[in-house]
């Protein structure tokens, strides 16, 4: 066994659960990266467009699965002051940064993949865990099966 210890070996499984902050986190990071490369391509002045995955039927009744291009929805938008402002998004609502702000100013269009990059360093060091867990909803679970009456 002269390989095995060379690896590093881990207690951990894919049906560990993962807690609602650290998806919530991992979803940012993703899109996160997709504003990165979104900002880049603004830069230089190109469109930048994702690919997505769908299932749709074809005429003959089967599913399959095809790949479509869609212009990325951008979380930058120049202020009426001029200065370019940033603002993070979980789906359709915006992540509360502070009790009060939920925006960051970049100030020029040239610091924005800088300041993207930064916010990726912040998620990942933990420092927006609380505004991620305030986006967590906790449903009320519902008894199962019909109800009486």
């Amino acid at each position: 066994m002269q390989h095995l210890p060379q690896l590093s070996l881990t207690v951990s499984s894919q049906k560990t659960p993962v807690s609602p902050v650290a998806k919530k986190r991992l979803n940012l990071l993703r899109k996160l990266e997709t504003q990165i490369e979104a900002a880049e391509a603004e830069l230089r002045d190109e469109e930048f467009l994702e690919d997505i995955r769908k299932w749709v039927r074809g005429e003959d009744g089967e599913r399959k699965q095809i790949t479509e291009q869609r212009a990325v929805r951008k979380w930058w938008w120049q202020h009426h002051t001029g200065a370019w402002m940033l603002t993070l998004r979980d789906g359709a609502k915006e992540l509360p940064l502070l009790e009060d702000k939920n925006s960051i100013e970049v100030g020029e269009i040239t610091n924005l993949v800088e300041v993207l990059q930064t916010v990726r360093s912040a998620v990942l060091a933990g420092e927006l865990d609380d505004a991620l867990q305030q986006m967590v909803k906790t449903k009320p679970k519902k008894p199962a099966g019909k109800p009486k009456g």
